[in-house]
């Protein structure tokens, strides 16, 4: 049985149809260096972002109660505040990270309904590091949209 090398369109496409993309196939995509069409957005806080990002991560900090990670009311108010869709070009496809998850199911909920391309990492940063990938200390004043 012959296997076909799948492409970076393809996991880009079944990752953006399904609005959720793992780790693994994160770092598939990302082996052949970043992709001008995709961004990926890490929206924690800055305290976590500190202790290290996936590399080509733009920073999109928003605050979070890191005393108690189910709590997503503050987060979800201070990503409504900083979240202005007119600042997101609809060509790109949005990969959002967080931590472990229910931070971006809520930016991807954001994200839908202004009808831009976006899907979640599954397991976050968490499963990222878990599986031994790469991260990175994001430079003072990182990037942002």
């Amino acid at each position: 049985m012959i296997k076909h090398a799948v492409t970076a369109e393809q996991i880009l496409k079944k990752a953006m149809d399904a609005e959720m993309i793992s780790v693994e196939q994160l770092y598939q995509l990302l082996q052949n260096g970043p992709l001008p069409t995709v961004t990926l957005l890490d929206v924690r806080t800055p305290t976590e972002q500190q202790l290290g990002i996936i590399p080509g991560s733009v920073l999109f900090p928003c605050a979070h109660d890191l005393e108690n990670l189910e709590n997503t009311a503050i987060f979800s108010a201070s990503f409504q505040e900083n979240f202005h869709p007119e600042n997101f070009d609809p060509e790109q496809y949005y990969i959002l990270i967080c931590r472990t998850g229910p931070r971006t199911a809520i930016a991807l909920e954001a994200f839908l309904q202004h009808e831009l391309v976006a899907c979640e990492l599954l397991g976050g940063i968490t499963e990222w590091r878990q599986k031994g990938y790469t991260v990175q200390i994001p430079e003072e004043g990182g990037e942002s949209p």
